[in-house]
């Protein structure tokens, strides 16, 4: 009896207590909109920013894919465990279910990251913002007179063909070389970072 009522609970809890997983989202939203309250103070007054070097869509899409799939394959499992109404199968869907917690929480601190992981080309010199984790950033300003070289690099079918790939931009400074990967319209941003430089540096 035990074990058909856990694996009962545990069904209903999934399909009705959706409060479980407002959780991660509601987190997520919190520290998203802190972060772009955050973004406005990055820049000095009467600064323009030309272009924003941000990750592709197709590294979102990858992590939907990912963790979908291990949602799905955790669920359906799951499900079928507390079915089957023992105690033991009830006790491992539960910590199947624990499984799509992580799985979510894993997805939105990886879209945090990634969604805030951006460069900021200016009219002034480089905002470059690494997104550490979901409250922990980053910042470093690349003046453009500084700038030794940039590079690109794109690796494979899949960035060659949708155009993104690795920024690299070398320095004089103290912070030789920042790198930002999987950077949309790479090779456009790369010559628009050395068209500043050059007029910087005559």
């Amino acid at each position: 009896m035990f074990g058909i009522s856990l694996g009962k609970g545990i069904k209903e809890l999934l399909l009705q207590g959706e409060s479980i997983f407002w959780g991660p989202f509601l987190l997520l939203v919190a520290c998203s909109s802190c972060n772009i309250m955050e973004k406005e103070s990055l820049f000095q007054e009467n600064e323009i920013v030309i272009m924003e070097a941000k990750k592709h869509i197709f590294v979102y899409l990858e992590d939907v894919l990912i963790h979908s799939f291990g949602c799905v394959v955790f669920i359906t499992a799951g499900l079928f465990l507390s079915e089957r109404g023992g105690q033991t199968e009830g006790i491992v869907s539960l910590f199947l279910y624990m499984f799509v917690l992580i799985f979510f929480t894993s997805f939105f601190y990886a879209w945090t990251k990634n969604y805030f992981d951006a460069w900021y080309i200016t009219n002034v010199h480089i905002v470059a913002v690494n997104q550490r984790g979901i409250l922990d950033r980053e910042v470093s300003y690349m003046e453009y007179s500084r700038i030794q070289d940039v590079f690109f690099e794109k690796e494979g079918l899949v960035q060659t063909f949708f155009g993104f790939g690795r920024l690299k931009v070398q320095t004089a400074g103290a912070e030789q070389e920042f790198i930002i990967d999987s950077v949309r319209d790479v090779e456009n941003i790369a010559k628009k970072i050395l068209e500043l430089r050059d007029i910087a540096q005559k």
